[in-house]
């Protein structure tokens, strides 16, 4: 192959205008609304397999600010998250885990501390079985071992139908037949 000068130019040139693979790619998003104004700023690098979400929320009336930073980092056999949120007035939440890929799902384990102090610690697997069915539970138990919020999903696959049975259970659930404030109106309940 005969490489000209030309050539040679504007191999350079595509060279220098693309991207290292191991360089960190961001985003940024801003929102200015009437009551709130807030910005979201997402750092991914692929080939360390690190992802970070930044989110600050600042109400225009009082001044006051809330943030949430979510480090995501990939492993060998899955990933891990170490999430924290901070209220408007100082109050911190953390969540920290470890996702574990499966023959056929997940498993996640962690912990969750509240704004109260108080620690749950969380369990979690998913899968499917290759026909369509799929199976989904999470656990979260206190520190002295009590169970204080379990939740099972099947989704089953026959003849043409899909069928998704949901139970819960735990002092944290509401009662049967209720519908969560989400499924009536689609908006976190506030206050």
């Amino acid at each position: 192959m005969i490489k000209t000068p030309l050539m040679l130019a504007t191999l350079t040139a595509l060279a220098f205008s693309l991207p290292a693979a191991a360089q960190d790619q961001t985003r940024t998003r801003t929102f200015e609304g009437p009551k709130v104004n807030g910005t979201r700023t997402t750092t991914v690098n692929r080939e360390s397999g690190t992802s970070t979400r930044e989110r600050e929320v600042t109400n225009i009336a009082t001044g006051n600010t809330a943030t949430t930073t979510a480090v995501r980092q990939r492993t060998d056999t899955g990933s891990t998250v170490n999430v924290v949120q901070t209220g408007p007035q100082g109050n911190t939440r953390t969540l920290s885990g470890e996702r574990v890929r499966t023959d056929n799902g997940s498993t996640f384990t962690g912990t969750a501390t509240g704004r109260g102090g108080e620690t749950l610690n969380l369990a979690g697997e998913r899968g499917r079985d290759g026909k369509g069915n799929s199976w989904a539970r999470q656990t979260a138990t206190n520190g002295a071992g009590e169970t204080v919020y379990d939740r099972n999903r099947t989704t089953t696959r026959a003849d043409g139908q899909v069928s998704t049975n949901i139970t819960r259970s735990g002092p944290r659930t509401a009662a049967p037949g209720s519908k969560s404030p989400r499924a009536r109106g689609g908006k976190r309940p506030r206050g």
